[in-house]
């Protein structure tokens, strides 16, 4: 085994939850304001063109999934070839 204990079991679960939670809704909130333009390069723009509803979906279902993947490859045992 790599040598982890309940803490670094710990630490890892608090981190993908605050990755899992607030990542997609950081962005579900810039999409949801579509109304508000901002300007980028001296050219406004609508926030809901700027993060399309595609990413955030993947997001939300693909990190956390992606997140347990690495950690099962994390605490898989390690071959001594």
């Amino acid at each position: 085994m790599a040598g982890a204990n309940t803490r670094d079991v710990v630490g890892i679960v608090i981190s993908l939850i605050v990755i899992a939670v607030i990542m997609p809704l950081g962005l579900g909130l810039i999409s949801a304001a579509g109304t508000q333009s901002v300007t980028i390069n001296g050219t406004g723009v609508a926030l809901d063109t700027v993060v399309d509803p595609a990413v955030i979906t993947l997001l939300t279902i693909l990190l956390p999934i992606l997140a347990v993947i690495a950690v099962i490859m994390y605490f898989l045992p390690k071959g001594n070839n």
